[in-house]
């Protein structure tokens, strides 16, 4: 029984011998380590070299950078393991983490096993997510708990997978948020999903990482991938449509809300078309916003200025008030 694990590196070599070490002294030895180089540029190539030199489980891939999902894909393609883990080249996992996720597929007669997260930013870290029990769950649960997003995350990282579950799922290559478009389709492929509050992934949050920039338009893949994952519980499971529906709307204002804060904390950085289009959606679904419950007051509010037209929100944003109070938090972007 084996594991391929798949690694993907791009501009990581501050974090790729850290990330390999944590891997290469697993206690679950039968892996096939498969390190995706996607064309950094920096030190990365060297690096991995260096590692793999010492153990001959590691399979080094080449490539013209193209992605994540390009750099999962080409591993998922090379990979012949009984069972898919991926990890990104800036994170790291405890030792034991493949055998303990093994031991919860084998004992519990899962198809998926995922452990806990911690984030780890610069001088602190946070459990990602509610802290719930050890369970394992049918198909229908799995879905809804990663509808809700309080335990159970999109992440491709911090699971075990059935290799049979890729045989025709692959990452959406030229997309962010590969993960949302991605995950539900392999947890529609399983029986039953077994999830460990145990933590096993640490998930390093880089200042530079590209979903923690300025907004570009290529941030609103989310939506496209949630409006996908709803043709898939529309069909299957209408009953939790409305849950992911609150998901859909939720990410269409959060996406709107980080236009304004960018526009109004760098230059030469406009989106009045596309901002129009969003501001005219939320309006539509206003009383959404407005009566829903655990809706965040920002949100709440920025439903209302809906109204007034996205030029008038730019210029709103644009205030001294509004980056005051507002976007206070929002020197993560700079």
């Amino acid at each position: 029984m084996k594991i391929s694990i798949i690694v993907a590196a791009y501009n990581v070599e501050k974090y790729i011998e850290k990330c390999l070490k944590s891997i290469t002294s697993q206690t679950f030895k039968e892996l096939e380590i498969i390190v995706v180089n996607d064309g950094s540029i920096d030190s990365t190539q060297e690096i991995i070299n260096n590692i793999a030199l010492t153990d001959k489980r590691i399979v080094i891939i080449n490539k013209p950078n193209g992605g994540l999902s390009s750099a999962r894909n080409a591993g998922l393609d090379k990979a012949t393991g009984d069972y898919i883990g991926f990890i990104d080249g800036d994170d790291y996992i405890t030792e034991d983490l493949y055998e303990n996720l093994l031991g919860e597929i084998l004992n519990n007669k899962c198809q998926i096993a995922m452990c806990a997260v911690l984030k780890v930013y610069y001088d602190y870290s946070e459990h990602d997510g509610l802290v719930v029990d050890s369970t394992v769950l049918n198909r229908r649960e799995a879905i809804k708990a990663l509808i809700e997003e309080k335990y159970i995350k999109h992440y491709a990282v911090n699971k075990l997978y059935q290799a049979q579950l890729f045989k025709n799922v692959r990452y959406p290559e030229g997309r962010l948020y590969e993960d949302i478009f991605t995950t539900y389709k392999l947890f529609a492929g399983a029986n039953k999903i077994a999830y460990s509050n145990k933590i096993g992934y640490y998930y390093t949050q880089r200042q530079g990482s590209i979903l923690r920039s300025k907004f570009n338009i290529r941030k609103l893949d989310c939506l496209q991938a949630f409006r996908e994952f709803k043709v898939y519980v529309d069909a299957t499971f209408p009953e939790l449509s409305g849950q992911l529906l609150w998901r859909l709307n939720l990410s269409l204002i959060n996406s709107l809300l980080d236009m304004l804060k960018s526009e109004s904390l760098y230059r030469n950085c406009e989106f009045n078309e596309m901002g129009s289009i969003l501001t005219k959606e939320i309006r539509k679904n206003s009383l959404f916003y407005l009566k829903s419950a655990n809706i965040p007051m920002i949100y709440r509010i920025l439903a209302v200025f809906t109204f007034g037209g996205y030029p008038f929100m730019r210029t709103l944003f644009k205030t001294p008030f509004i980056k005051s109070k507002i976007l206070k938090r929002s020197t993560e972007l700079l």
